[in-house]
């Protein structure tokens, strides 16, 4: 399923709820995306809670755009994971480095 994109400005703020595959082949097109959206906003956040699939590309993908958030100061949060982005971040024991909540449902937990 190809990755798709909305985003809502709230002031400053920006709110991107990223749907489909976190996957290589989205990898390229949301890298440029979120490094353009990071030089205009002071603060992101990204709804993960319709990422379907995620592999390693879609896990550098993220992995560059908190670095690079970081470096700019801009705050950047991940919310709403699905079980997908759970089970990756899980996996490759990435979830303290965002630092953000993950709220595990029953599902997700058995």
């Amino acid at each position: 399923m190809a990755m798709e994109i909305q985003q809502e400005r709230q002031g400053a703020n920006l709110q991107i709820r990223l749907s489909g595959d976190l996957d290589i082949y989205a990898a390229a097109p949301l890298r440029t995306y979120l490094l353009t959206v990071l030089q205009q906003h002071h603060e992101i956040e990204l709804v993960l809670d319709e990422v379907a699939e995620v592999d390693g590309a879609g896990l550098q993908i993220l992995l560059a755009t908190k670095a690079e958030a970081m470096r700019l100061g801009v705050i950047l949060r991940l919310t709403g994971h699905s079980a997908a982005m759970v089970r990756a971040l899980q996996l490759c024991r990435l979830t303290a480095y965002f630092g953000d909540p993950v709220i595990l449902t029953r599902e997700m937990a058995g």
